[in-house]
């Protein structure tokens, strides 16, 4: 008979804002009670406290002693990793990301079954395991905060001005109350003619968009067509007082380089026949928030010459702030040049000299990339993401094994997610052999 795995919680180190944690004392007390041991890593910046989780059966330790099933969320340092054992992360390797190529690596030499959230996925492809709807939230408030800053100093009063960024509010709840503030502010002012109509468009259909959606809703924002967007901006005092949300199609994103009609099909296999066919709303949009998948197979959405070529030449040119919920480094939003933080949510990048600065007086397109958004809600974002994994780990560590992919007991959408085992990559993910260091 084999003995359960022990469940580790690692503590997360990337950076200071991460308060997030995969498991909560309540689900610790939930796998205690069904004989999973628990070691908690000691941390003095996760949401919940280490007495909290000593009170609900876990085990607190600085080092793990028996751990052999590691649960995090960002990727654990190299030099911290523990040989033969099972890690559930967001390992952030699967894009072949060269920043994490010895991460990777270290997986194989160490034979860890590495076992990544961003893959286990129900049909057809829907994660089941995630933080977007919290960074689509906390990504939308502050792509508001930025626009409110930046449209301040610029002379441009409007209803944003005073809405803090997410991490300050510190929980939805609180943020819900400053959002109602500003629906208050667009019933009794408006919009400034400067601004209005004001409309934001949208890019993505997943928990990530749909989070961001979620603020607007509560906003009262009316959805509209990319056919609609010029015939708002030609009466514009009538539209003063809402807010316009424009979430884009597949077919209305793209376009055929050849004129021929958009197939979504044909996009799948041949995505280098095709281009962006942003250039015709983007001029009408205040903001546009970028929460789509992209790897470098695919079209950029907003290249950096369509940019440059739409501010230079014309001369009602509204986009003002972009939120790259997603935060490719060059990718959907080619500007996108580096991250940013939320101590500083965001950088100006001037389509004229090509240049990016700090200071949002600057002229040009205010770059909101912040890349831990999630964590800015730490105790909501780590309630739902709890609720989601939990199960996962309990079926793990109640079979007692490390050689995940060969255990036909465990349900497919654990198996699937396995990227190292055993000191090889799985098939799923044998396309990753080229980014593994010798």
């Amino acid at each position: 008979m084999r003995n359960n795995l022990v469940v580790g919680i690692l503590p997360e180190s990337k950076n200071e804002w991460e308060r997030r944690t995969p498991l909560t004392p309540k689900d610790v007390a939930w796998l205690v009670k069904r004989k999973i041991p628990v070691e908690v890593a000691s941390s003095p910046l996760r949401i919940y406290k280490d007495s909290q989780y000593a009170r609900s059966g876990a085990k607190i330790v600085s080092k793990f002693q028996k751990a052999n099933l590691l649960i995090g969320i960002k990727e654990p340092p190299i030099d911290t990793l523990i040989p033969d054992s099972v890690y559930m992360v967001f390992s952030h390797t699967t894009k072949g990301q060269e920043y994490n190529r010895n991460l990777l690596t270290a997986f194989l030499k160490k034979k860890i079954t590495l076992i990544d959230y961003e893959h286990i996925t129900g049909s057809p492809g829907q994660r089941l395991v995630y933080f977007g709807r919290y960074a689509g939230i906390c990504g939308m408030i502050d792509t508001l905060h930025v626009f409110g800053r930046k449209a301040i100093l610029q002379g441009i009063p409007n209803p944003f001005s005073d809405l803090k960024s997410a991490v300050q509010y510190g929980s939805y709840s609180s943020a819900r109350k400053a959002l109602d503030q500003v629906v208050g502010k667009i019933l009794r002012k408006g919009f400034d003619k400067n601004i209005t109509p004001f409309v934001i468009g949208i890019l993505g259909h997943g928990n990530v968009s749909r989070g961001a959606q979620e603020v607007l809703e509560h906003l009262g924002a009316v959805d509209i067509h990319p056919r609609d967007i010029d015939i708002l901006a030609r009466s514009r005092t009538s539209h003063k007082k809402t807010i316009y949300k424009l979430v884009f199609q597949r077919e209305e994103k793209l376009r055929s380089k050849k004129g021929n009609n958009f197939y979504f099909e044909e996009y799948l296999k041949h995505p280098d026949r095709f281009e962006s066919n942003l250039d015709k709303p983007l001029p009408f949009l205040n903001i546009l928030v970028n929460a789509s998948y992209w790897d470098n197979r695919y079209p950029r959405l907003l290249p950096e010459k369509m940019i440059r070529r739409l501010y230079g030449t014309n001369p009602g040119f509204r986009l003002s702030v972009i939120g790259d919920l997603s935060c490719d480094i060059k990718g959907t939003i080619e500007i996108t040049k580096r991250a940013t933080s939320s101590s500083e949510a965001a950088f100006i990048y001037d389509p004229v000299s090509r240049e990016i600065s700090n200071d949002l007086s600057d002229s040009g397109i205010a770059v909101m990339a912040i890349d831990n958004l999630p964590c800015e809600f730490p105790k909501e974002s780590s309630i739902e993401f709890a609720g989601q994994v939990r199960d996962f780990v309990y079926q793990i560590a109640a079979h007692g094994i490390t050689d995940v992919t060969n255990h036909h007991a465990l349900p497919d959408v654990i198996r699937n997610a396995v990227v190292t085992q055993n000191g090889r990559l799985t098939q799923r993910f044998k396309y990753l052999k080229k980014n593994i260091h010798d």
